[in-house]
C-alpha cells in the first residue's frame, strides 16, 4: 500500500483537514506540502485524535480507535485519490502533475487545492476539508468573485476594533440571514460536538475568540465561509464597511 510512513500519513491528515498544520520554515516543495514533517510513531494525542476524526466520517468502513490500521490507510489513500481526481476533473491539475499512482498529499495536490480555493473565494491554505471536497463533487463549479469575503481576514480586522458598530451590525445581520441548520453545523464544528439542537454560538463570539491554531475554529470558519451566498455577502459586506 502506498500510504505507509508516518510522515506521509500526517501530511494526508493535515491536507484533509483533520490535523493542525505546522509550517516548515524551509519546506522541500519538490516532495512535500509546506508542513513540518514528523516521522515519529502515530501514537501522540493530536495524531490519534485526527485519525479518529477521519474514522468517524467513514463509520461503515472503519472502527473509531485512533489507529492507522490497514483499513484506515486504505480509506486515506482512496480519499486522496478521489480528491485528486476531482481536482483534475475541474481543471486545477493535470495527470502529468498528479499521476494516478501517487496517492500522496504532496506539493502538486497542495497547489491544485489552492487553485480551487482561489476560484471559490475560499481561504487559500491548501487544506481540503470535507466541506470543500463535497464542493468538488459537484459537476460544475461557479467561479465566485475574487472580492468575495475571506472571513479569516475579517476576523483579524475585527480583533483590532471589536467595538466597531459596523462590524457588530454586520455579524448580527449575518447571523439572522443564515439558516438554522447552517448555524447548528457551525456551532458543532466550533465546539467539536455533534449535538442535535445546540445552543447556537454567536458570530460576534466566533470573531472575538477565533484561534487559528484551533482545528475546530478553522473548520467552523471554513464551513461558515462556504455557506455565504452572493446575496447574503452583498448585504453583509455593505454593513461591514459602513462608516
Amino acid at each position: 500500500m502506498a500510504v505507509s510512513s508516518p510522515e506521509v500519513i500526517r501530511h494526508i491528515l493535515i491536507g484533509l483537514g483533520y490535523l493542525a498544520p505546522e509550517i516548515d520554515p524551509k519546506p522541500d516543495l519538490t516532495k512535500f506540502a509546506p508542513w513540518k514533517r514528523n516521522n515519529n510513531s502515530l501514537t501522540d494525542d493530536p495524531t490519534e485524535e485526527a485519525i479518529k476524526k477521519l474514522q468517524k466520517q467513514y463509520p461503515q468502513k472503519l472502527v473509531v480507535n485512533g489507529n492507522a490500521d490497514s483499513e484506515t490507510r486504505k480509506v486515506m489513500e482512496d480519499t486522496v485519490i478521489g480528491l485528486q481526481n476531482r481536482l483534475k476533473f475541474h481543471g486545477f491539475a493535470t495527470n502529468a502533475e498528479i499521476p494516478k499512482d501517487l496517492p500522496f498529499y504532496g506539493p502538486a495536490t497542495y497547489t491544485a487545492v489552492k487553485k480551487f480555493q482561489k476560484s471559490q473565494g475560499l481561504t487559500e491554505n491548501g487544506i481540503a476539508t470535507i466541506e470543500q471536497r463535497q464542493i468538488l463533487q459537484q459537476p460544475t463549479l461557479t467561479n465566485k468573485p475574487q472580492t468575495q469575503i475571506k472571513l479569516i481576514d475579517l476576523c483579524f480586522q475585527f480583533k483590532k476594533n471589536p467595538q466597531n458598530p459596523s462590524y457588530i451590525a454586520a455579524l448580527n445581520n449575518l447571523q439572522q440571514n443564515l439558516p438554522k441548520d447552517v448555524l447548528h453545523k457551525v456551532t458543532n464544528k466550533w465546539r467539536g460536538t455533534n449535538d442535535q439542537n445546540p445552543e447556537i454560538v454567536k458570530l460576534t463570539n466566533v470573531f472575538t475568540y477565533y484561534d487559528d491554531n484551533n482545528q475546530n475554529h478553522r473548520d467552523a470558519l471554513t464551513h461558515l465561509q462556504s455557506q455565504i451566498t452572493p446575496a447574503i455577502y452583498k448585504e453583509f459586506i455593505s454593513l461591514w464597511n459602513k462608516k
